[in-house]
C-alpha cells in the first residue's frame, strides 16, 4: 500500500493532522489505528468515560513500581480506538498559560510562542463544527458542582468566567469539547473536510516498527505482515507511549538501552523515551446521604479551578478537578458523592519510556518517576490542603456524610496520604520532545534529529508540560505540524 503520507495513530494529533493535510493538499493519507472504530456508543455519552477506561477501548497500561508512592503500580488509561484517548477522556478544554508557551519557546524556538500556538488553536475554534472544535459548558451545573463554586469562593477563590491563557486563577465551568450534549473530538472532522486529499482509515492496524532505508523512514510494517509505504513523510501520532516505543523498536533511540533488549540499533538517539511526565492527582471523596443522578450529557468533570499555592508564581500550580463521583480514577459512583481532585499542574519529575523486550507485544515499561523531586511533593501536600479547606466550607459540607479527616490534620500525614493515593490525571508527555538544542529527539519543525522522512506530531513532542488539562495543546502540535508539511510539500 502507498499514500503520500502516512500517519500511525488515529488519536486527537493523528485525526487533527491528517484533517488538516487533507484540507490543503491533494494528498492520499493513511491514517493507522491499532484499534477499531469508534463505534461503541458510550464513547459519545460524555458520561460513560470512566466505564472504557480499563475496557477493550484502552492499551491498559500499567507503570512500574513508583518509588515515591509506596510502591505502587498505577493503571494508565491510553485510548485504543480512533478518537485516541480523547474518545475516553473527560472533555475537558484548557489552552494552557501563555507562560507554559513561553517556556515552549525557550526550547523550541519563535514558531512555539504563544502566539503561535494559541493562534492555531483559535483557527479552530473559529472553524464550523465538525472541522473546527466546538465548546460548550455544562448547563445546568450538578448540584454538587455548584456546591463547589460556591463553597470554594466562600473562602477565597475568584469565580473565572473562562481559564484564559492570560488569567488561570479561580474557579469556574470548564469548556468542554462537547457539542449538543455528544462528545466531539478530531476524528469527526475525517469525513467532513472540505478540501482535495483523501484519507484512508485502517482501523485494526498496529504499527511494529519503522522501515528505514539508509537514514530515511520509508514506511511502516504492520503486526499483520503488511507494509505501508509513505511517498512524502511518516509522521508518527501515537502519543506519550507509542511513538517512543515505536521509535526504539524501529532501532531509533538510545543505543545502550536498546542493544540490552536485543534491538538492532539503526539510529543512536538517546533522548528517546527521556523526559516522560505526568499530572499528578489526589482524590479527596465525599459520600453523600442520598444519591442525586448524573446527566448522560455530563462530562461529570464540569467545573474545577486553578490556584496558586505560593506567591511569586508565574501560574498556578495547583489544578483542583471536581467531579459529582466518588474518586476521579476509575469508574466511581456516579451521583453518590463527591471528589476534589487537586493536581501538580508543572510538574518538575521525570520519568522515562523503555522496551521490556523486542517483542511488540509486550507492553513498554512506563515510569513517569511521579514525585521523584521535593518540589511536586510539597505542591501536592499544599493541594491537598487547599481542597479540605473547600471541602470544609459550608456549601459543601452540608452535603456530605461526615468524612474522618483527622489523618490529614498534619503536613506528615498529608504527604502520606498523596504517596499512598497519587494517581495519574492521564496527561502524559514529553518523550520524544522537540527543541532546538541537539539533545532533543526533535528540532523545531518537529523532525527527528538524523532521519528523513519522519516528524513525530503528538503529545511526547511537548518539551514541558502546560498547565491544564493537554487536549487542546496536543491538537495545536498536530495543527503546527500540517503547517510545517504543507510548507515543505505545497502542491
Amino acid at each position: 500500500m502507498d499514500f503520500d503520507y502516512v500517519v500511525v495513530g488515529a488519536g486527537a494529533a493523528g485525526c487533527a493532522l491528517a484533517t488538516r493535510l487533507a484540507q490543503r493538499l491533494d494528498a492520499d493519507i493513511a491514517l493507522l489505528e491499532t484499534g477499531p472504530p469508534a463505534t461503541d456508543p458510550r464513547i459519545w455519552r460524555p458520561a460513560a468515560w470512566p466505564e472504557l477506561c480499563g475496557g477493550d477501548l484502552d492499551h491498559r497500561y500499567l507503570t512500574v513500581p513508583q518509588q515515591a508512592l509506596d510502591g505502587r503500580r498505577l493503571a494508565w488509561p491510553r485510548g485504543r480506538v480512533v478518537g485516541g484517548s480523547a474518545a475516553i477522556n473527560a472533555l475537558v478544554y484548557v489552552r494552557g498559560h501563555v507562560s507554559d508557551y513561553a517556556a515552549w519557546e525557550r526550547l523550541a524556538g519563535p514558531g512555539w510562542g504563544a502566539d503561535a500556538v494559541l493562534g492555531a488553536l483559535a483557527g479552530l475554534e473559529a472553524a464550523a463544527p465538525p472541522v473546527g472544535v466546538p465548546l460548550e459548558r455544562a448547563r445546568p451545573l450538578h448540584p454538587f458542582c455548584q456546591a463547589f463554586l460556591e463553597a470554594a469562593q466562600a473562602v477565597g477563590h475568584k469565580h473565572v468566567d473562562t481559564f484564559s491563557p492570560w488569567s488561570m486563577t479561580g474557579v469556574g465551568a470548564y469548556e468542554l469539547t462537547r457539542r449538543a450534549g455528544r462528545r466531539w473530538n478530531t476524528s469527526l472532522g475525517l469525513d467532513a473536510h472540505d478540501g482535495p486529499g483523501r484519507v484512508t482509515v485502517l482501523t485494526g492496524s498496529r504499527a511494529v516498527r519503522l522501515e528505514i532505508d539508509r537514514d530515511r523512514v520509508a514506511a511502516v510494517r504492520l503486526a499483520d505482515g503488511r507494509r505501508v509505504q509513505a511517498r512524502r513523510e511518516v509522521v508518527l501520532t501515537g502519543g506519550a507511549v507509542e511513538t517512543p516505543a515505536l521509535l526504539m523498536r524501529s532501532g531509533v533511540g538510545p543505543a545502550a538501552h536498546l542493544e540490552s533488549v536485543g534491538v538492532a540499533v539503526r539510529h543512536d538517539l538517546p533522548g528517546v523515551g527521556a523526559n516522560l511526565h505526568d499530572h499528578v492527582q489526589v482524590s479527596l471523596a465525599y459520600p453523600v446521604p442520598q444519591r442525586v443522578p448524573v446527566a448522560g450529557s455530563s462530562n461529570l468533570g464540569e467545573v474545577g479551578g486553578f490556584v496558586a499555592t505560593r506567591d511569586g508564581l508565574p501560574a498556578p500550580d495547583v489544578q483542583l478537578s471536581f467531579a459529582p463521583m466518588l474518586g476521579l480514577n476509575g469508574p466511581g459512583s456516579q451521583g453518590a458523592g463527591f471528589t476534589i481532585g487537586p493536581a501538580v499542574t508543572r510538574p518538575t519529575s521525570r520519568g522515562t519510556l523503555r522496551l521490556a523486550s523486542a517483542d511488540p507485544d509486550e507492553p513498554p515499561l512506563v515510569d513517569p518517576g511521579y514525585l521523584t523531586t521535593r518540589e511536586d511533593l510539597d505542591t501536592l501536600v499544599d493541594g491537598v490542603e487547599a481542597a479540605l479547606e473547600i471541602a470544609s466550607a459550608g456549601p459543601l459540607a452540608s452535603l456530605a456524610d461526615p468524612v474522618d479527616t483527622s489523618a490529614l490534620g498534619t503536613r506528615d500525614g498529608r504527604e502520606r496520604f498523596v504517596r499512598a493515593s497519587a494517581q495519574t490525571q492521564y496527561h502524559p508527555v514529553g518523550s520524544v520532545s522537540m527543541g532546538t538544542s541537539t539533545g532533543a529527539p526533535l528540532d523545531p519543525r518537529l523532525r527527528v534529529r538524523g532521519l528523513e522522512g519522519v516528524r513525530v506530531a503528538d503529545a511526547s513532542a511537548i518539551p514541558v508540560m502546560t498547565t491544564g488539562n493537554i487536549q487542546a495543546p496536543v491538537i495545536a502540535v498536530a495543527l503546527q505540524a500540517a503547517d510545517f508539511l504543507c510548507e515543505v510539500h505545497h502542491d
